[in-house]
């Protein structure tokens, strides 16, 4: 049990009470003390529980919104990024359609003098073999 509250009494109060009264009557204030002061401790204690209870309530919804605000920031930011990635793409689709264009014209050039130099080479050879 936890240390008496009152130790003594004022001494008047002992002389009316005598030793046995005032024995009684410190016994009594301390009991009544200490029943007091678990009922302000428990009651401390509730009101304590119901205003963390509160406050946790508070902080949870707006850690909610929170993040819902997060998440519809990083749903446009994934929808921005998938445009520009779209972007970028059909870029790069119209660079390889004109590389691959200027790659054809190049080929094409190529072939051309591929085959003319055959015809040429054909016709010198037929010469050279006809003297």
């Amino acid at each position: 049990m936890a240390m008496p509250m009152f130790r003594r009494i004022p001494r008047k109060l002992e002389e009316v009470l005598g030793d046995q009264g005032a024995n009684e009557f410190l016994d009594f204030i301390n009991d009544s003390f200490a029943a007091n002061k678990e009922n302000i401790v428990e009651l401390v204690s509730d009101r304590f529980e119901k205003r963390l209870s509160e406050e946790i309530n508070v902080f949870r919804s707006e850690i909610k919104a929170e993040m819902a605000d997060l998440r519809a920031e990083v749903k446009e930011d994934i929808a921005n990024l998938r445009a520009e990635l779209k972007e970028d793409l059909a870029e790069i689709r119209i660079e390889m359609k004109t590389e691959f264009a200027e790659i054809y014209k190049l080929i094409a050039a190529q072939t051309r003098w591929m085959l003319g130099a055959i015809v040429a080479l054909t016709g010198i050879f037929s010469i050279i073999v006809k003297m």
